[in-house]
């Protein structure tokens, strides 16, 4: 069941931060793991539960509201890349 409070939690934000890079930004699972500290594994199960919610609206207006969070995490993977 979808519940827009779940993503004001640590663990809803990690799995939104993990469905947007992999999916909208095209990260690689293993870049994603690396920044979250977890397992490939961890970040592909993230991915399948919150894929369950994409077509929702509402989904959609919880991304934009946490879109500070994704980009800052974007702008940490991307700095590494460079050094």
């Amino acid at each position: 069941m979808f519940s827009k409070n779940f993503f004001d939690t640590p663990l809803g934000i990690n799995q939104l931060i993990a469905y947007e890079l992999y999916v909208t930004y095209g990260l690689y699972q293993r870049e994603i793991a690396e920044y979250l500290n977890c397992s490939n594994n961890t970040v592909a199960n993230y991915v399948r539960k919150i894929s369950n919610y994409k077509h929702l609206k509402d989904f959609k207006l919880v991304v934009i509201a946490k879109n500070d969070h994704i980009q800052e995490a974007l702008q940490i993977i991307n700095s590494r890349k460079l050094s």
